[in-house]
């Protein structure tokens, strides 16, 4: 993980110390959107250009200033001569030291501040349940549906994975440009192959896109999630025995569970991608032109945040409150935990209506045969 790629901190003014977030896109190293917001000072972003020096100084210098609309979304603010004169004022020269950037910023007309930038960091990380075998991990099923009031889950072919959006893992953070550049730009070839059209100031239409693209590969600030714990089960073996030749050295799957606090208190009507500061948001969209989204129960978290596991865990230390939970299995439970979820009704061919799921469950069965061990070696109670 590229953590230099966005950095959180604050600005200080004569008025007051702003939070910072400053986010870049792999592919244009030198830009960068500068968010800020506080009490006194209005919230907005600027799209600077970064002049890097050979004494590891950084130059901070603005391009478009942007301002936040009715929903809290960045919009390209239409600004007056003397407007943008008075932007183009500002400049920043800021010093890089372990991945970090700390200098000040200064105006034309004398005034000036301290800038702190630095990659999210947290020491509070997520402790997982050890389950032993399948047994136990019904048993911590049990456990957080009932007494931690988990609602929705999400599995991983590994428990060395952290919880980070497909934008994020494509090393792009400028949320405001994947929305003015890829997101429309997509629109145009799903209305071509579905033959439909998609309004994208029509909430639905938005969100139902939103989902089509994560669901058919396309990187998005999306996170999946699922209303069944066994759903979740189901990604996590399915993955860990699927990518077993590449990742022989992994020996455990893992299973998180979020809140029924943290989902509803999180959840949001509008989804505003380019939102102008840190935020993680619960959203439901519309199975509509996705079986897919029907057959796995989905849920979605929308975030413009890379690490989205320690953002939480902090959130839950600064709070006093629970939110997230996981669950380690072994990867040798495969065969009996996929053996036991096909008794559900839980198969790829389920999971992924038409041709592809159901060569993807036959693949799986051929995966799981008792020559491929360990991953069909049943795990004992």
């Amino acid at each position: 993980m590229d953590t230099s790629l966005q950095l959180f901190g604050t600005i200080r003014t004569a008025d007051e110390i702003l939070n910072a977030m400053l986010c870049m896109d792999i592919d244009r190293p030198d830009e960068a959107m500068m968010h800020w917001w506080g009490e006194k000072t209005n919230s907005a972003a600027v799209l600077v250009r970064l002049l890097r020096g050979n004494n590891e100084a950084v130059r901070l210098e603005p391009l478009d200033i942007y301002g936040i609309n009715q929903y809290g979304g960045l919009r390209l603010d239409k600004l007056s001569d003397v407007d943008a004169g008075y932007v183009q004022g500002f400049s920043a020269t800021l010093q890089e030291k372990n991945k970090m950037l700390v200098g000040k910023w200064v105006h034309e007309s004398g005034r000036e501040g301290e800038i702190i930038l630095s990659p999210y960091s947290s020491s509070d990380d997520l402790i997982p349940e050890h389950c032993a075998n399948w047994n136990e991990f019904k048993d911590w099923v049990h456990h957080v549906r009932l007494e931690g009031d988990a609602l929705i889950f999400r599995g991983h072919g590994s428990n060395n994975f952290r919880l980070r959006t497909t934008l994020s893992r494509a090393g792009r953070h400028r949320l405001e440009r994947y929305y003015a550049e890829t997101f429309p730009d997509f629109r145009v070839h799903a209305e071509v192959a579905l033959g439909k059209k998609f309004n994208l100031s029509d909430l639905d239409d938005y969100s139902t896109l939103l989902g089509l693209a994560q669901h058919h590969g396309l990187p998005t600030p999306l996170l999946d999630w699922t209303r069944s714990p066994y759903i979740a089960a189901f990604f996590a073996f399915s993955d860990a025995i699927e990518s077993w030749e590449t990742r022989q050295s992994e020996s455990h799957v893992r299973i998180y569970g979020l809140t029924r606090d943290f989902v509803n208190e999180t959840l949001t009507p509008v989804v505003t991608l380019p939102y102008y500061r840190s935020y993680i948001a619960s959203i439901s969209i519309l199975p509509r032109n996705n079986l897919r989204l029907y057959a796995q129960q989905g849920e979605f978290l929308v975030t413009n945040i890379a690490d989205v596991e320690h953002f939480i865990c902090s959130t839950e230390k600064r709070l006093g409150r629970k939110f997230l939970f996981a669950a380690d299995v072994p990867i040798d439970c495969a065969t009996e935990a996929l053996e036991d979820l096909q008794f559900m009704g839980l198969t790829a061919a389920r999971m992924f209506p038409g041709l592809d799921g159901v060569c993807r469950m036959m693949k799986q069965t051929m995966l799981t045969r008792p020559h491929r061990l360990p991953l069909a070696s049943k795990s004992t109670s």
